[in-house]
């Protein structure tokens, strides 16, 4: 992708829509939050308008839709319900399908505009533009004369063929119709303004004319930076969504109610100069029929609720009577849309004055105080500092991770230093080792801190990890028919980027098992004294060097008897492994490859590989899992990342001759105990540790190296498994360096028993243990 703007708007669409996203679960359950419902419709706005600025027809038209949508819930035309939210959030999964298309080949994609037309339709619909046609409406003009309304003349710019075929649908539906006078300053390009595209934000646009003055100077003296045109256009737009598109140039636009009475009197050349002005009209004249006509804008924002329309009825009744107007009333129960062609009849027989041009500011003026020019930031205030922007820094991550891998040669350049002053003072150099040991303590210093701010560079929150669970709960309940409450805990806690982006697949899957299995029916938790709605817990808490993200939730817990069959029937474990196994052994196996307790297989689960794809997600990562189970009370199931996986810190120690790296987080402790300590169960060596048994296995059996020649004392690593601690019988133990851990790769590429590689500082390269593998081995062998 070689358009730079539509980069920017491509990394800018994920922001927006997650905040869409977001702020519409969060409507869903506070519809009453004006401040909620404003941020969610200027993030929707946001995004329609930098859509506009590319050939994206299908995209601007779909988030037209939902724009209108959330305006006529802004306006307090329209309740939000759920379906309502339904239709938004597909309008707008929609559109994210999109965008990687649109990244890679600049338009949307062939399906985009039958996707985006069905959509939008759904969308219409919820606004009420399908609704049946109107009750028959009579109205009776009394005999005391009002003011016409008189129609600035740039309308007939239109075109006389235009309007004249537009008049008779006017007379036919009493409605109206706003005409735009739009003429941009000179200098509007300088202001970062862009005519053409603000025009083409104008809604339902039925008309546009782009003319350029007749007096054009010549080419030699034309400024081609100034704008000469002008535009004039035809909108079926309320008269709100207009002033809102040019709320930052109201003094640049002027907009007129367009009736067929005062454009019948345009058309037939009536003397405007005697034509009584907007100004010559009684001020109660001009006061009700503004009444008349605040009451169409009400109804014609959306489908209003029952009161919303009776009470538009009754104003409409009490400004026609003092205008003189003998009026029926709608018929009983009549639909909005009757309503509006009613009060859009006593629009036209009062006889609107002219709208006068709108220069003020914009209607709503909270948007006004939140919303910026195109200069600012969107959602701050306009007095905020004209510097804040300055105070950050979008960096392309390629950059950071060219800094990353800097930082890494860095280290291992640090770790040669000591090498070099084992060296000098072997050779007698006594002072120069010392200088280098003193070097080194700085060099140190200094590396382990510009390490610490690249990675403060890579840190994400892991909220971004927890932002796809709130729509899957949402979701997901409602499929199931449950009733699930989502509480985050900790979304400031953060680790790299790359731990939070891994990290978000097993957490869907955590979800949805919870969800589906966990959570009980409401009729089933009442009956078992638990309330009705469930809770489901997201949390995240720092822990050392590493993360602890837990999931949990209030359902049944782990039912030990009903995996135990599960695993005998899928084939999983033999029958007389599982009779010996804990029952906290027999709960691990719903991590078990091919392990599901589904009785059938559906979309939502059964297919036995969510609970697998977590483990292995997380251990990938350097990572645990453990669980928690509580029979009838709930489960909570806990991850432990790693912060960074840029740089791993390893514990080095040597096994028949060779020298070996140990991931330092699967390291428990180090041992140096006397032979006679170690003891035999079952014909293993074991040694018991604070009343605990560790099994041992020698590293140089495990992997097949010579073994050396046993001392008087054994060197054991207890490491952390899966299954419990394991002792390792090493030769000796070294120092805990970090590394830049590197996969293996060529012909080595998939090697059982090792995690990858890292450089030394003297040259050498170091083999890095995978333990669980190792703890496989050890298994196998006993």
């Amino acid at each position: 992708m070689t358009n730079p703007l539509l980069a920017q708007f491509v990394a800018e669409a994920a922001d927006l829509l997650a905040e869409v996203d977001e702020g519409l679960l969060r409507l869903e359950r506070d519809p009453a939050d004006v401040d909620l419902v404003n941020a969610v419709f200027r993030a929707a706005h946001t995004f329609k308008g930098s859509s506009g600025l590319f050939d994206l027809p299908e995209l601007t038209r779909l988030t037209h839709a939902a724009e209108d949508l959330l305006d006529a819930v802004r306006s307090g035309a329209l309740p939000l319900d759920a379906e309502m939210v339904d239709g938004l959030l597909a309008a707008f999964d929609a559109v994210r399908a999109w965008i990687p298309v649109i990244e890679a080949t600049g338009s949307a994609p062939a399906s985009a505009a039958a996707t985006g037309e069905a959509i939008a339709r759904r969308l219409r619909t919820a606004l009420g533009d399908d609704a049946g046609g109107s009750s028959p409406v009579t109205v009776t003009v009394a005999a005391t004369p009002v003011a016409p309304t008189v129609l600035a003349p740039w309308v007939l710019d239109l075109g006389e063929e235009t309007l004249r075929g537009l008049l008779p649908w006017l007379e036919a539906t009493g409605a109206s119709i706003r005409a735009l006078d739009y003429r941009p300053d000179d200098g509007c390009f300088f202001r970062g303004e862009d005519p053409l595209h603000l025009v083409r934000q104008v809604p339902a646009l039925e008309v546009l004319e782009v003319r350029a003055p007749d007096d054009l100077p010549a080419v030699t003296e034309f400024d081609e930076y100034e704008s000469v045109l002008r535009f004039t256009a035809l909108t079926r737009a309320a008269m709100q969504e207009v002033q809102y598109v040019f709320r930052y140039v109201p003094n640049q636009v002027e907009v007129v109610e367009v009736t067929a009475a005062a454009l019948a009197r345009l058309l037939d050349g009536g003397d405007e100069a005697e034509a009584p002005t907007e100004a010559e009209a009684p001020e109660e004249h001009r006061v009700l029929v503004g009444l008349l006509a605040a009451q169409r804008r009400v109804l014609a924002a959306g489908v209003p609720t029952p009161a919303s329309v009776t009470a538009a009825v009754r104003v409409a009744l009490r400004a026609a009577s003092a205008l003189g107007l003998s009026v029926t009333s709608p018929a009983e129960g009549a639909g909005p849309e009757a309503v509006l062609a009613w009060v859009d009849a006593l629009v036209a027989a009062a006889g609107s004055p002219v709208v006068p041009a709108q220069r003020t500011a914009p209607v709503d003026e909270q948007d006004a105080g939140a919303e910026r020019s195109a200069d600012g930031p969107v959602g701050e205030p306009a007095t905020e500092d004209a510097t804040a922007g300055s105070r950050i820094l979008k960096i392309e991550q390629s950059k950071v991770d060219r800094l990353l891998d800097l930082v890494g040669e860095l280290v291992v350049a640090k770790n040669s230093l000591p090498f070099v002053a084992a060296a000098a003072e072997e050779e007698g150099h006594r002072v120069l080792a010392r200088r280098i040991k003193d070097e080194y303590a700085v060099v140190s210093r200094v590396s382990e801190e510009l390490q610490q701010a690249v990675m403060d560079v890579r840190m994400l929150p892991v909220s971004t990890a927890f932002a796809r669970a709130p729509r899957l709960v949402r979701d997901l309940s409602r499929k199931l028919g449950k009733r699930v409450r989502l509480v985050q805990e900790g979304e400031e806690t953060a680790a790299d980027k790359d731990v939070i982006e891994m990290l978000a697949e097993p957490l869907v899957h955590l979800v949805r098992n919870s969800l589906d299995h966990g959570i009980e029916p409401p009729e089933e938790r009442v009956a078992a004294g638990k309330p009705e709605e469930a809770t489901l817990l997201l949390r995240a808490v720092p822990d050392g060097d590493a993360v602890l993200v837990e999931v949990a939730d209030d359902g049944r817990g782990i039912d030990v008897e009903r995996v135990r069959r599960k695993a005998y029937e899928r084939g999983i474990v033999e029958e007389s492994a599982l009779e010996s196994m804990s029952d906290a052994q027999i709960a691990e196996l719903i991590f078990a490859p091919g392990f599901s307790t589904a009785d059938q297989v559906s979309d939502v689960s059964g297919r036995g590989v969510g609970m697998d794809a977590v483990r292995s997600a997380i251990e990938r990562l350097g990572g645990t899992v453990t669980t928690d189970s509580r029979p009838g009370q709930g489960l909570t199931i806990r991850l432990r990342l790693p912060l960074t996986m840029a740089v791993s810190r390893v514990l080095l120690i040597t096994a028949g001759g060779q020298r070996f790296g140990v991931p330092i987080d699967d390291v428990v402790e180090t041992v140096r105990t006397p032979w006679s300590s170690v003891t035999r169960v079952a014909g293993r060596e074991v040694l018991v540790l604070r009343d605990e048994i560790v099994p041992l296995a020698p590293l140089a059996g495990l992997l097949d190296l010579p073994a050396a020649d046993r001392g008087d004392e054994v060197s054991v690593l207890v490491v952390r498994t899966a299954t419990g601690p394991l002792g390792v019988v090493v030769d000796r133990f070294h120092q805990n360096t970090d590394v830049i851990l590197k996969p293996l790769d060529g012909l080595l590429a998939g090697t059982p028993g090792y995690c990858g590689t890292a450089l030394l500082g003297d040259g050498l390269v170091l083999l890095v243990l995978d333990v669980k593998e190792l703890n496989n081995r050890a298994a196998a062998a006993r």
